[in-house]
C-alpha cells in the first residue's frame, strides 16, 4: 500500500523596490496588469471575461512574464 505524504507549500510573490525607481507595490500591481494585457493582445489568453490566474493556461505565461521582469514566486515547504 502506498503511503501519501502531505506537504504544505507556500508560494509568495517576492519583489523589492528600487531606491531611485518604482516601489515594489507599484511593480507588483502595474507589471502583472501590463503582462496580462499583452497576453490578451497576443491571443495567448483568449477566454472572455474577468479571470483569476488559477489555471495553467493563464498562470504559466503570466508567471514567465513576471520572472523576465525580475518578479518571482518563491515557494517553500512548511
Amino acid at each position: 500500500m502506498l503511503k501519501c505524504e502531505q506537504q504544505i507549500i507556500t508560494s509568495t510573490l517576492e519583489a523589492y523596490g528600487a531606491p531611485n525607481g518604482h516601489s515594489a507595490m507599484a511593480r507588483t500591481v502595474g507589471v502583472p496588469c501590463g503582462i496580462a494585457t499583452q497576453l490578451v493582445l497576443d491571443g495567448i489568453i483568449s477566454t472572455p471575461g474577468v479571470l483569476v490566474p488559477y489555471t495553467k493556461e493563464i498562470c504559466d505565461p503570466l508567471r514567465e512574464g513576471l520572472e523576465k521582469e525580475g518578479i518571482a514566486m518563491v515557494e517553500r515547504v512548511l
